[in-house]
């Protein structure tokens, strides 16, 4: 064969392999394209973990000066002597009747949330990581004086240690699974409801929930750690299987009725303005770019249903309505956005709840995850949802309840599933709509499903539910605004 033949030949190899290389390509792309993402996942969802570092007094001068990372080592000791003796003082000299959540109930929780749903593909924490009084419990545990006024600045750096400890635990738990983080009222340097904005509790944590969130693009991660560092919020793309699905997390402690600085400037709301700012723009481009949004907070934007109605008559006279949050911006913002907006997700209020913002058929669907703690006399407890991440859509949840509140030898059992207790298909507005109808309906909360919701409303310990308030409290679901829900309880008063 001549030299022209061989090249020929040379080319003609050249060219099939580049075709049949293209071939296989196009296939493959097909082939992906073909293949939809799963058509139900797991999510775990946390609040209020509230997690009490100071259970063993003695313990805490070992945390103080070991790093983060043995803090697990050492909590994880066996009790030292006189512990139960010594934690009953510290709780008297901070006023504490119940406990917020030891290691052992931290630690019992994730396991149990991990057990349950082995392949979940994100979590979801709605804030308040820290223990309530943080700043009296280390003063009593380190044998120092009390504070004068209201300066906190003493525990400062312990806040920022069990936060960081809070999270990477929540992380590890979790390994390789996104973890999309918000903090809570209590989670702060100076004390509960205040913060500053570009606060240095921010810069010693924000670098741990940007860790968390596997599978967002660096550039995205980058952006998320400024935002962060400003006032504790940020936008990222949910990562697979989620499909063109953002993710909006506003620290809402900046917008709450009763906020400050931690220089005691109640009139400060810069923070919130900026949220604000940041959380329409961002909805805004959602919208034009066809992308469907979660919005992640930890005070719900709703009324405060027990503090109001506890007012009794005078609610309807001349008694202000309570807000968790100063303003309806948020609801306004988000029932506005029902069109890209699937879910919203918060905490604080330690209860079972779901709520709807806007109408039943143009409105965001609401959970508040109830709490880990148990300060407040509840059972603790975890959900577990189930997602449909073509749709961003929360299909279902079931509620795991703990045994008891001490993690120590602590069981995990289903309490109840969304779809099985309330018979609808899917978390979503419409389905809001009409199970909202139905509980109006029943003025007694007498129906099976009306006394499914109160006894899921506060763990273990209301088995007679919420009695003559009932009608009241169903007007919160819907009713976000302090003038909506007055109009819904008073009517013609």
């Amino acid at each position: 064969m001549d030299v022209h033949s061989r090249l020929r030949c040379s080319w003609a190899w050249v060219v099939a392999c580049v075709a049949l290389t293209g071939l296989i390509q196009v296939q493959a792309f097909a082939q992906a394209k073909a293949t939809p993402p799963p058509s139900i996942v797991p999510a775990v969802m946390l609040s209020d973990l509230h997690f009490d570092p100071f259970h063993d007094p003695a313990k805490v001068p070992l945390l103080v000066k070991a790093p983060v990372e043995q803090w697990e080592e050492i909590l994880k000791s066996p009790d030292t002597a006189g512990r139960e003796a010594e934690f009953a003082t510290l709780q008297q000299t901070c006023n504490a009747k119940l406990q917020d959540a030891p290691y052992a109930l931290l630690n019992s929780s994730l396991h149990a949330a991990k057990a349950q749903t082995p392949d979940a593909k994100f979590v979801m924490v709605s804030g308040d990581l820290l223990v309530h009084t943080l700043d009296c419990r280390y003063r009593a545990a380190m044998k120092l004086a009390s504070a004068t006024g209201d300066d906190q600045s003493v525990s400062a750096a312990f806040a920022e240690k069990t936060t960081v400890f809070v999270i990477k635990q929540v992380e590890s738990a979790f390994a390789g699974v996104p973890v999309y983080m918000v903090f809570g009222n209590n989670d702060s340097r100076c004390n509960h409801n205040r913060l500053d904005m570009h606060d240095r509790y921010l810069n010693a944590t924000g670098q741990a929930v940007i860790d968390g969130l596997v599978g967002v693009s660096a550039a995205e991660r980058k952006l998320a750690l400024t935002t962060f560092e400003s006032a504790g919020y940020y936008g990222v793309t949910m990562a697979a299987p989620m499909v063109k699905t953002r993710l909006l997390v506003v620290d809402d402690i900046y917008m709450m009725s009763n906020f400050a600085t931690c220089e005691a400037d109640g009139k400060d709301r810069k923070g919130a303005d900026e949220q604000m700012a940041w959380l329409t723009k961002e909805l805004e481009t959602a919208r034009k770019r066809g992308q469907r949004v979660w919005l992640l907070g930890h005070l719900p934007p709703t009324v405060n249903p027990q503090s109001s109605l506890a007012k009794g008559s005078a609610l309807c006279k001349s008694a202000k309505v309570e807000t968790f949050l100063s303003s309806d911006d948020l609801s306004n913002a988000l029932a506005s956005h029902a069109d890209v907006v699937r879910l919203a997700l918060f905490g604080h209020t330690h209860m079972d709840e779901m709520h709807l913002l806007g109408s039943k058929g143009a409105g965001v669907p609401v959970k508040v995850v109830a709490s880990v703690s148990a300060v407040d006399g509840n059972a603790p407890s975890f959900t577990v949802g189930r997602v449909d991440p073509s749709s961003a859509t929360l299909m279902d949840y079931t509620v795991y309840e703990a045994s008891n509140a001490t993690g120590v030898g602590t069981t995990w059992a289903k309490e109840y599933r969304f779809g099985e207790t309330y018979h609808e298909a899917s978390f979503s507005a419409a389905a809001l709509g009409d199970l909202i109808g139905r509980f109006r309906a029943d003025t007694a909360g007498t129906s099976a499903e009306s006394h499914a919701y109160q006894s899921h409303y506060f763990k273990g310990l209301l088995p007679f539910g919420l009695g003559p308030f009932w009608p009241g409290y169903v007007c919160s679901l819907d009713h976000p605004t302090a003038d909506g829900f007055k109009a819904c309880v008073c009517g013609d008063k």
